[in-house]
This record gives structure tokens, C-alpha cells and sequence, in this order.
């Protein structure tokens, strides 16, 4: 007789009388930390099995120490989080990028933006800035409610990754002071409606300037604070480009902020086009808000990707000859057939 499907978090020993639970087998789920000079495939490679992965020190101290001379009296200033969701014990600041040097550094971060032009740039002509958020839990906050990031997004269905976070530890994370929860390879769950239990839970402890990276399929909340001082931690969020972003970029870092950022960070805040046409200003790139310029002289200019202007030549080339229109795309975008050589001799 064949024994059960076995749970993946589970060994469960059999024997010819009765089967039981092995405590001392227990698996427990965990997520891989790695050095921040392992290779991209490597960290690659753990977030797809896992849907998350840490990477250790990504930040200096003397990064750190920069960052929160910038931001700890934002954090102080702050009053406590209102509704179910964002949590009572718990502060939030927003718009860091005009707010922290560090944060912009933080944003285009080499090893970070490798990441995610590989997973995100895949399915968008160039990503974007979803969010920068500080978040602060306080002694005596309680479990956030488990959630996917991507349901900000109401699709429903698409089969590549919409966002990812990034989350920077401000603080240690440890399990008392609410570590992130995630549950590994909950990214991979077919039925979306499922709810995680806790024994598929992970936290993701770290120390200061560690990071963790997941993606907005995967299952995360922030901890409880069981202990007596609080635990602080800077997210960064990236999505595909041709999506709303959760925070207003534009508002976050209006042009006369803006002009002073890397062209790099420029392009994730949106001051750039998305092709197709996405995010045009008076006709053309909106970065030509980030210097002088006359806006009587500026002529609008379509900005398209190279397959679309191929297709608009290939159709009017078929229109300009005469001839009729193929019935599907497909066929416009197909090689051209080859025509057979004919020698003289032949003929």
C-alpha cells in the first residue's frame, strides 16, 4: 500500500502498523542568505525556489549612520499608522527619495537594479519606482495580516512577476522585535486564495544593512513586536513600467527635486517614456522638465519600440505598392519568402 501525499514541511515516518509525526524531523521553511558578492544567478536562483532571499550587508555603516542622521527625526516625527492593515503601533514615511541621500543610492543600487531588470525588464520596455516607504514597528504591534503586494495590481491573470520589494534593514530584525514573516515558495501556488499556515512561515532576520528581497506573488507580513524597542526598516519597491505606481512619483519628487537626481533614478521616478507613449509630456520625453527649455519649441514626437516601427514601415511599404493587407499580423511580421535562383541555363 502506497502511504499518503507527504507534506513538503513535513517527514512523516511509516511502518507496517501505524504511521506518526517525527518531531525530530520537522522541517522547518526557511529562506537562503547570501553573501553581497554572490553571483546574479545565484540569487536568482533562490528567489525563484523560495519567492525571497537575503542578502547580507549591502549597506556600509557609515551608509547606515548617514541614513539615519536623515531620517530619525522623520520617524520621531511621525504619529502612529491609522486602519487594519497599516497597523496602530506602527510609523510609516514616505517620499524618501527627496528626503535621504542614502535612499537614493539605495534606489539604483547595482546589485539591486541587476535583479530586477532581469526578473521585471523582461516584460516592460523599463521599470519603475513603485514605492519607497520607512516602516517603524513598536513595541506591543501585533502580526500584520499575511498578503501578496501584487493584489494592488487587479489582474486577474497575468503570468510574470508585476512588482517586487526590497526591503533594507534600517535596525537588526530578529524574531522578537517583528522580523519580516514570508512564506517560502508560496510565489509558486496555484490557488491564490489559499491562506498560509503557520508552519509554511518563515522571519527573515537580519542585521542592520542586510536586505531582503521578494517578490509581490509572495506571502510576507511584518512580525509582532514582543520586545522593548522598535524595529525599523526602508522598503524600496520596483514594478513594470507600464503600471500605476503605489506612490506618486511625481508628487514624491516634483521636477525642481528631481533635476538635481541621477538620470538613472530619473528614469525609475517616470521622467522618462515607457514605449509605447506611455507618460508623454506636451508630446514628448517629460525629462525636458528636469532643465530650462521653451516650451513653444517643443515638437511632439512619437516614441515607440523597435518591432512597432517596423510594423508601421512594413504596412505602409504593402500600402504604398498597391497590394492588399495580410489578415493577421502574424503573417506581416513572417520573413519574407525565399525566392528560388533561377540560372540562365534553366531558362
Amino acid at each position: 500500500m502506497s502511504p499518503p501525499n507527504r507534506s513538503p514541511l513535513k517527514y512523516v515516518l511509516f511502518n507496517t502498523h501505524h504511521a506518526k509525526i517525527r518531531s525530530d524531523f520537522v522541517t522547518q521553511p526557511s529562506i537562503e542568505t547570501l553573501s553581497r558578492n554572490a553571483p546574479l544567478e545565484t540569487i536568482l536562483a533562490a528567489i525563484e525556489r523560495d519567492g525571497a532571499v537575503v542578502i547580507s550587508q549591502l549597506l556600509d555603516e557609515k551608509q547606515r549612520k548617514i541614513l539615519q542622521g536623515e531620517l530619525d527625526d522623520k520617524f520621531e516625527g511621525s504619529g502612529f499608522c491609522e486602519g487594519l492593515f497599516f497597523g496602530a503601533r506602527t510609523k510609516r514615511i514616505h517620499s524618501l527619495v527627496a528626503k535621504s541621500s542614502v535612499c537614493r543610492e539605495m534606489a539604483v543600487h547595482p546589485t539591486v537594479m541587476s535583479i530586477m531588470n532581469h526578473i521585471l525588464g523582461a516584460n516592460c520596455d523599463k521599470i519603475q519606482l513603485n514605492l519607497t516607504q520607512g516602516i517603524q514597528i513598536w513595541p506591543g504591534e501585533r502580526t500584520q495580516v499575511m498578503h501578496r503586494d501584487e493584489v494592488m495590481f487587479p489582474m486577474k491573470k497575468y503570468d510574470a512577476e508585476l512588482m517586487i520589494d526590497v526591503m533594507w534593514a534600517y535596525s537588526d530584525f530578529t524574531k522578537d522585535n517583528g522580523a519580516t514573516l514570508v512564506v517560502p515558495g508560496s510565489h509558486k501556488w496555484e490557488d491564490k486564495g489559499r491562506i498560509p499556515r503557520k508552519d509554511e512561515t518563515t522571519q527573515a532576520e537580519m542585521k542592520a544593512g542586510d536586505i531582503l528581497i521578494y517578490l509581490g506573488s509572495t506571502y510576507h507580513s511584518g512580525g509582532a513586536n514582543i520586545s522593548q524597542t522598535p524595529r525599523t526598516g526602508i522598503v524600496i519597491s520596483y514594478c513594470l513600467g507600464w503600471l500605476r505606481q503605489f506612490e506618486n512619483q511625481y508628487f514624491a519628487a516634483p521636477p525642481n527635486v528631481a533635476r538635481h537626481f541621477s538620470s538613472e533614478l530619473q528614469d525609475l521616478l517616470g521622467y522618462s517614456v515607457h514605449r509605447p507613449n506611455l507618460g508623454m509630456y506636451e508630446g514628448t520625453e517629460p525629462r525636458v522638465l528636469l532643465a530650462e527649455f521653451d516650451q513653444k519649441k517643443i515638437v511632439s514626437k512619437d516614441c515607440l519600440t523597435e518591432d512597432q516601427n517596423e510594423i508601421i514601415k512594413k504596412i505602409q511599404a504593402v500600402e504604398d505598392s498597391g497590394l492588399t493587407l495580410p489578415a493577421h499580423i502574424d503573417e506581416l511580421l513572417a520573413p519574407a519568402p525565399l525566392v528560388q535562383q533561377v540560372s540562365r541555363s534553366d531558362v
